[in-house]
């Protein structure tokens, strides 16, 4: 019970949160619109200014909330020597990991999609008769 109440403890939700904001700006970036982009992240919407400022905010947020957890923990680690360096290394690492978390589970969610498209296309082949590669159908019209 005493761990739920240590400023570790708390350090590691703030960096929870920091995720969440994480998952919120790179699946908007993902999932708003052409162009996608994974490894960068969308912060600028022409068309919707509400959404451009949702995700600016969250985005600040999420880098915000890194920060502050990943010091909170790097600081409270019962392992990490209480130099400067130490310190300022285990937090950047800390936010580094935060965000290949959340990029590692917006790519599997993109892979699950992906799976499941395919596995559409595939029942619709097989039990409808449409075709299985609709584009490489037409290219084969347009020779005949």
């Amino acid at each position: 019970m005493e761990f739920f109440l240590s400023a570790y403890f708390l350090g590691i939700l703030i960096m929870s949160g920091a995720c969440c904001f994480f998952l919120a700006v790179f699946f908007t970036s993902w999932y708003a619109g052409p162009p996608r982009r994974f490894w960068t992240s969308r912060l600028t919407y022409e068309d919707d200014p509400d959404q451009q400022s949702f995700v600016r905010a969250t985005w600040s947020a999420a880098w915000i909330l890194a920060i502050i957890g990943s010091f909170i923990v790097a600081y409270n680690h019962p392992k990490v020597i209480h130099a400067p360096y130490d310190i300022l290394l285990q937090t950047a690492y800390g936010v580094l990991l935060i965000w290949l978390m959340s990029k590692a589970i917006v790519a599997f969610c993109i892979f699950l999609q992906r799976i499941w498209f395919v596995l559409l296309r595939v029942k619709n082949w097989m039990f409808h008769g449409k075709p299985l590669f609709p584009r490489c159908e037409k290219l084969h019209s347009l020779k005949r």
